[in-house]
């Protein structure tokens, strides 16, 4: 009986051996990670009516000649092209999801390998991830770090990865990737709250999966293709009307609470500012060309010099963090926000 244990025991222990070294055969380093999915990352570049820079921001490969990006990477423009190293291609809108902020485009010529997909179902709290991306307009840079948090509506729905990954301007619509090289995101640019603390997320992999069945459903409720080069310009018409917005006071970039017009905008941006609106006086809004927003409000700051100016802080704030040049938008009850305050690079 002793011998038979004792086999039994060597034969068990083998056994869970091989299942601890199957369990991680499949995990390549970081590197071999970005040499798997890097050539499938592109850069996105725009361009205004007059063939001017407008922007730039990341795309994946999803499929043959096919790229999945943020949609407000977008926004406004009315020629798109993709590039990677000295390869530069034209990309067409082929479907659109405004509402989650997943825009999927169609560039003849590109060969690049299509990503594998992972589920959001799992994914854990702790797992290492990498993003990959264009931040800056420096191509291809990987950054690593975990999945901090799973951010949910009220309905418990998947909305936000939240990871402690770097993701900075440039890089929304680039990649979140496992250990495994799989999709598990596009990422979005990252954000500072108002105690300062640096947030970066990306919008889960399921809503690219899910792109063509609801591009199908809501292209219906609009009255036509997105406008220019077909680029989407405007959120998908709601069931109700909005509210109808005041117009801009003469000299006013725009009205008070018209937040569509937000320079460098994304979703979470022109949520932050609805909730600005409702903050007591006095307050301020600070945006960056790199899609950062600072709030800051009431007479009292924190930091020595800042008069109890909250404009003050929120600027400070804001270039701490480095997104690019940082602008304040609206002071109290009015937009101070200028376009020529803005020249691009």
């Amino acid at each position: 009986m002793n011998t038979i244990s004792k086999r039994a025991l060597r034969a068990l222990i083998v056994a869970v051996a091989g299942v601890g070294v199957s369990s991680f055969a499949h995990a390549l380093t970081p590197a071999q990670v970005y040499a798997k999915v890097s050539p499938s990352v592109w850069k996105v570049l725009t361009y205004d009516v007059d063939g001017l820079p407008l922007g730039q921001g990341s795309a994946v490969v999803t499929g043959n000649e096919t790229l999945v990006t943020n949609c407000h990477v977008l926004r406004k423009a009315k020629r798109v092209v993709v590039r990677r190293e000295t390869v530069t291609v034209t990309a067409k809108l082929d479907m659109w999801d405004v509402q989650r902020d997943v825009c999927q485009l169609r560039a003849k010529g590109v060969t690049a390998p299509t990503v594998e997909l992972s589920d959001s179902s799992r994914l854990a709290v702790g797992q290492e991830v990498f993003a990959i991306g264009n931040p800056k307009g420096l191509d291809l840079t990987m950054s690593a770090g975990l999945i901090s948090s799973f951010r949910r509506d009220d309905k418990e729905r998947l909305v936000l990865i939240q990871t402690s990954a770097a993701i900075s301007g440039g890089s929304s619509g680039g990649g979140l990737f496992d250990g495994d090289g799989l999709l598990v995101g596009l990422t979005t640019i990252g954000s500072v709250t108002g105690d300062a603390q640096n947030l970066n997320f990306a919008i889960p992999v399921d809503w690219v999966r899910e792109l063509p069945e609801r591009h199908a459903r809501l292209s219906t409720q609009t009255a036509a293709a997105p406008a220019a080069a077909n680029v989407p310009v405007q959120e998908p018409m709601a069931s109700t009307p909005p509210a109808p917005i005041k117009p801009a006071p003469p000299g006013q970039y725009a009205a008070l609470d018209d937040d569509s017009r937000l320079p460098f905008s994304n979703e979470r941006m022109r949520a932050s500012y609805r909730a600005f609106l409702s903050q007591p006086m006095p307050r301020a809004f600070v945006i960056s060309e790199g899609g950062a927003f600072q709030v800051a409000s009431g007479l009292f700051g924190t930091s020595a010099g800042d008069h109890g100016d909250p404009a003050w802080r929120a600027l400070k704030q804001c270039e701490r963090f480095g997104r690019g040049a940082c602008f304040v938008y609206a002071v109290n009850d009015r937009v101070v926000y200028k376009p020529s305050d803005y020249v691009s690079n």
